[in-house]
């Protein structure tokens, strides 16, 4: 099989309220070490993330709306999917669905 098209695992990040969260500490299950990609989907309440290595606030960050999605599939993201953090808006918790690729 040729990389990059393989599902690796599909992940839960259930309790992104007003801490940040990981996909290698927080993810249920978390970071696979083969993952390269991601697929993430948002549900129940809006979210932010960030990727630099910082975390975000309530107010700062990217915003992931509700029902919306991010892809990191096109290259090899695994720094990316390693450094990115994710917290809740004043919204309420939110729950993100990824699916992982190699």
């Amino acid at each position: 099989m040729a990389s990059g098209v393989n599902v690796i695992d599909y992940a839960t990040l259930s309790a992104v309220n007003t801490g940040a969260t990981t996909l290698v500490a927080d993810a249920s299950p978390t970071l696979p070490a083969r993952a390269k990609r991601a697929f993430i989907t948002c549900e129940t309440y809006p979210a932010r993330w960030r990727a630099d290595g910082t975390a975000p606030t309530q107010t700062t960050g990217h915003v992931l709306a509700k029902d919306d999605s991010i892809s990191f599939t096109g290259t090899d993201y695994r720094q990316l999917l390693e450094r990115i953090q994710f917290i809740g808006t004043a919204s309420g918790t939110a729950a993100l669905k990824i699916t992982y690729f190699d």
